[in-house]
This record gives C-alpha cells, sequence and structure tokens, in this order.
C-alpha cells in the first residue's frame, strides 16, 4: 500500500508540477498580452501626437504664409506709394522747369513791355479836353434862291 500512497503523491506532485507551469505560462502569455496591449497604446499615442504636431505645424505654415502674403502685399504698397510719390516729384519738378521758363519768358516780356510804354508828352500845349480845339466864327451864308429859273414870284412858291 505504501506504492498506492507513493504514486499518488507523485501524481499530485506532477498536478501540483503541471498547475504551476501552467500558471507561469498564463502569467508570462498575460504579461507578453499587457505588454503588446501597453506598445500599442504607446504606438497610438505617438501617432496622435505625431498627427497633432503635424496640425500644429500645417497651422503654423499657414499663419506663416498669411502673415508673409500680408507684409508682401504691404511692402507692395509702400513700392507703389514710393512710385507714386516719386512720379509726383517728378511731375512736380517738371511743373516748376515750365513755370521757370515762364517766369523767364515773362520776365523778359516784361522788361520789353517797359520799353514799349507811352511816353509822357513834351511841355507844351495838352491836346485832352475840349479846350484846344478853337471855335470858328459863324458864317452866314447867303440864302439860296429857290425860284431861279422860275419865272414866279418867291412868295408863290413852296419850300420843295
Amino acid at each position: 500500500m505504501d506504492l498506492f500512497g507513493a504514486g499518488r503523491r507523485r501524481h499530485h506532485r506532477e498536478q501540483e508540477q503541471m498547475r504551476r507551469e501552467t500558471a507561469e505560462r498564463n502569467a508570462r502569455e498575460a504579461h507578453e498580452r499587457a505588454m503588446r496591449a501597453q506598445q500599442e497604446a504607446l504606438e497610438r499615442m505617438r501617432q496622435e501626437a505625431l498627427e497633432q504636431n503635424r496640425q500644429m505645424i500645417q497651422e503654423f505654415q499657414r499663419s506663416y504664409q498669411a502673415q508673409a502674403e500680408a507684409t508682401i502685399e504691404a511692402g507692395r504698397m509702400q513700392i507703389a506709394a514710393l512710385e507714386d510719390e516719386k512720379a509726383q516729384r517728378q511731375a512736380a519738378s517738371e511743373l516748376q522747369k515750365r513755370l521757370a521758363i515762364q517766369a523767364g519768358a515773362s520776365e523778359s516780356r516784361g522788361g520789353a513791355a517797359a520799353s514799349l510804354k507811352i511816353a509822357p508828352s513834351a511841355p507844351g500845349e495838352s491836346t485832352a479836353g475840349t479846350q484846344a480845339f478853337k471855335r470858328r466864327p459863324r458864317q452866314r451864308l447867303a440864302p439860296i434862291q429857290s425860284t431861279a429859273g422860275i419865272n414866279a414870284p418867291a412868295s408863290s412858291v413852296l419850300n420843295v
């Protein structure tokens, strides 16, 4: 009977050994599954972080591009304003040149006009007014004979 009890114990030990090995294997597999799940979670988090970074970079790019375009447009407007100012300065200088030419011409004409002025009259009789005209004496004309050549008395002929 001793053999029967030793076999049983051996069997129990083997069963116990198998349970331990199964438990260890299950623990190892559970640990591996947990590690895989943790790695997958880390990979997902890494992918999400990369996507967020990508979106942030794209948004930064858009804002930088908009800012750069605004700066470029402001520069273009400033260049246009400077070109307008340059054109205005050029037009003003041309106008100034024309005015200087006109002023020179007016000055030269002004000098000529001074020599064309009417000089005052020499001292003597003034011709202004009616004093210079002398009255002529009234002359009496002989009456015209309206009846000349007509054989009629003067009292009977009408004034024709």
